[in-house]
């Protein structure tokens, strides 16, 4: 048996293609956009980037409706988007196996909230797993399949971001062939119309009764002995907090989870009756805590350990020491959220064609409504202009309701990019048609899902696959829509952005920008024109390109009137141009042309 260093994602990949998995849909999201890449690399895989988390929800379950093995996977967010048919999915049943991956974010590195995906399983009713390591990602994976189609139900794999992108050892092995299964014709089984459902719900809860049972007896539920002077020190812990409690309190006596819906409630009763003291360990919400509490079990959890962000040893190990256990070692180790480490705030990539709109918008002082993209980074400084992103899709809507509650005296518009707008920004679009609202919508075209790493979507000429298709016309679906005033316009033009914004602004009706610049990384970078430099004896120090907040711009030592001159690292210089057009003095030009 070969073994192989994985991250999470990529144990997870190879599991479902070990298991013989034949579709795999999902949307691209941050912690989970690995597992998707990586299964689109296996052959008799198809895989694909679907416009949203409930369309790749949706193609998954038909699949596996369909007879064969299939998988979707989200981050947190998405399992909102996806709940609709998530939690349906539960009541039909399979026929295929169908296994639904969910990636949280506790200390939000990358995402909005820090949703505990956990309370999915629960108001779903679909049996939730939780790995540790690489190598569980992958064996339970493989799991996962077996018992959504022995228990006739989806189930869902939860990682956290931890779990997904450490790296581990995992033992790999060979693909099953699974055959196709009859999918037949079941009306009584896949209409949820209430003649229906009802009894499919009775079928559910028998079904929910089954899989506790599994749990009692499973593997999954396991006791690792404790040794030495806290060995009679209960924990009970799953998932990423495992890993950090094992490495606060090795002595201690652990019943490890895997299966965290439905809890093994027998076991925990059995498991705190051979200890004298129980602790719960678990990330964001006392999800187990609350139901070992229910269930008459005395046991001590969030009193010692945060609902803030991911349990680190330290902060696990800190934790212990306040509830009054001898581990000075916790007391003493500051973690390294705690250190003095020097702050790296996220920017937008040097030449970056979001960056244009960005500082025309802010040149007008308009109220910004922002949405999920790369361009969320410029309600950070020195661009400080985006002054809302709640979620995918909301920019629109909520644009719209600002503009009902009386607007703002300098103007309002959303901002949207192509991906997030084909995501869910469409009906926000139609909406505010609909209901002859005068919205401005800016959609940045930049012709890829950057902020992911620069997936594919539909405005693109190929699919994940590289099949070739025909890229979506944002302008025309726009038009169809109902929207009448729509401009098309180039970022690098700074003065073509503030004549577009002010033209939409101004229009009685919606009206809609579309920027045209394909993402400075994909597929290649600018330059070939040549990159900028600065004439310092022309610099007056003034900082208006400094507003851009580029990358490749940097403060010399020469100093006029207590301000520092700029100079351009010509090594990562993409030559936009956009600090030439905002230099009133001159001083900035191309290389070679003075």
């Amino acid at each position: 048996m070969e073994t192989v260093l994985m991250l999470g994602n990529e144990a997870v990949a190879r599991g479902a293609w070990e298991a013989g998995v034949q579709v795999a849909a999902a949307y691209p999201g941050t912690p989970s956009t690995e597992i998707v890449t990586n299964l689109a690399r296996y052959d008799g895989v198809y895989a694909e980037w679907s416009t949203n988390e409930k369309v790749g929800y949706e193609v998954a379950l038909g699949a596996a409706m369909g007879g064969v093995r299939a998988l979707t996977a989200m981050k947190s967010a998405g399992a909102s988007v996806a709940a609709d048919p998530l939690i349906s999915s539960v009541y039909t049943g399979i026929c295929g196996g169908l296994v639904v991956i969910v990636a949280g974010d506790p200390g939000m590195s990358s995402g909005m909230t820090e949703q505990d995906d956990r309370y999915f399983g629960r108001i779903s009713s679909m049996p939730m797993l939780e790995p540790a390591d690489s190598q569980e990602c992958h064996d339970f994976t493989r799991l996962a399949f077996d018992l959504s189609e022995t228990y006739d139900v989806p189930v869902m794999v939860r990682l956290s971001i931890q779990t997904a992108h450490q790296k581990s050892i995992v033992r790999v092995g060979e693909q099953v062939e699974v055959a196709r299964k009859d999918p037949g014709r079941h009306t009584d089984k896949y209409c949820l119309l209430p003649r229906f459902s009802r009894p499919l719900h009775a079928g559910l809860l028998e079904r929910v009764a089954r899989l506790r049972e599994y749990a009692e007896a499973s593997p999954l539920t396991r006791v690792e002995p404790g040794t030495g002077a806290f060995a009679r020190i209960g924990v009970i812990t799953s998932g990423a907090a495992y890993i950090s409690a094992r490495e606060a309190l090795p002595g201690a006596t652990y019943l490890k989870l895997g299966m965290v819906h439905p809890l093994p409630l027998e076991a925990i009763r059995r498991f705190a009756a051979t200890v004298e003291r129980l602790f719960v360990v678990e990330e964001l919400e006392p999800y187990l805590e609350e139901q070992i509490l229910a269930a008459g079990v005395p046991v001590e959890g969030k009193q010692w350990f945060s609902q803030l962000g991911e349990l680190t040893p330290v902060r696990v190990g800190r934790g212990f020491f306040a509830a009054g256990l001898d581990l000075p070692r916790w007391a003493e180790q500051k973690a390294a959220e705690d250190d003095s480490v020097i702050p790296r705030p996220p920017v937008l990539c040097t030449g970056c064609p979001h960056r244009g709109m960005a500082t025309a918008m802010r040149k007008l002082d308009l109220d910004v409504h922002g949405d999920i993209g790369c361009y969320d980074l410029t309600s950070l400084p020195p661009v400080s202009h985006m002054h809302s992103a709640v979620e995918m899709g909301a920019s629109i809507p909520m644009e719209q309701g600002f503009t009902r509650a009386g607007g703002s005296k300098k103007g309002s518009l959303a901002v949207i990019g192509d991906s997030t707008f084909l995501h869910s920004g469409l009906t926000g679009l139609l909406n505010a048609v609909h209901q002859r609202t005068s919205v401005t919508v800016l959609i940045q075209d930049n012709s890829i899902t950057a902020m992911t790493g620069g997936q594919t979507n539909p405005v693109n000429e190929k699919t994940l696959a590289g099949v070739a298709t025909k890229p979506v016309d944002l302008a025309a679906i726009c038009k169809a829509l109902g929207v009448e005033h729509i401009k098309i316009v180039d970022p690098y033009d700074y003065a073509a952005c503030l004549a577009a914004l002010k033209a939409g602004l101004a229009y009685d009706g919606p009206a809609v920008i579309i920027t045209n610049r394909p993402c400075v990384l994909f597929p290649s970078k600018l330059g070939a024109d040549g990159v900028y430099e600065v004439d310092e004896a022309l610099c007056n120090a003034c900082q208006q390109c400094m507003k851009l907040g580029c990358p490749s711009l940097h403060h010399t030592e020469a100093v006029f009137k207590k301000r520092h001159k700029v100079e351009i690292d010509a090594s990562t210089c993409t030559g936009c141009s956009l600090c030439a057009q905002l230099c009133k003095p001159g001083a900035i030009t191309k290389a070679g042309d003075a």
